[in-house]
């Protein structure tokens, strides 16, 4: 269930000070989304505290972080305005691949 290729950013990632900015587009509706240095830096191997570093973490997380940014839209349904925020949480919730499955 990977729609990414079908969901391509639509626009350049940018740093406002607190987060990494973008845009995507899901069914032909764009999405604006943004992702904390918190979230961005747990999903790093390393702390980056500059700007140009954090957009480098993006760049190498992109799939991932879209990937997010679309399960967080399609879980708050259409009604979504304003920006989807990924959050450290969001991250967290997101690592089934690392983590044993539970015994059920």
């Amino acid at each position: 269930m990977n729609d990414i290729q079908q969901t391509p950013s639509v626009s350049r990632p940018r740093w406002d000070g607190s987060r990494v900015l973008f845009d995507i587009e899901h069914d032909g509706r764009l999405v604006a989304c943004a992702i904390s240095r918190g979230a961005l830096q747990d999903m790093s191997a390393h702390r980056c505290f500059k700007a140009a570093d954090l957009l480098k973490s993006f760049g190498e997380a992109r799939t991932r972080i879209e990937e997010i940014a679309i399960a967080k839209f399609r879980a708050d349904g259409e009604g979504v305005s304003g920006v989807i925020n990924i959050w450290a949480d969001d991250v967290d919730d997101e690592t089934p691949e690392v983590s044993a499955p539970s015994g059920n």
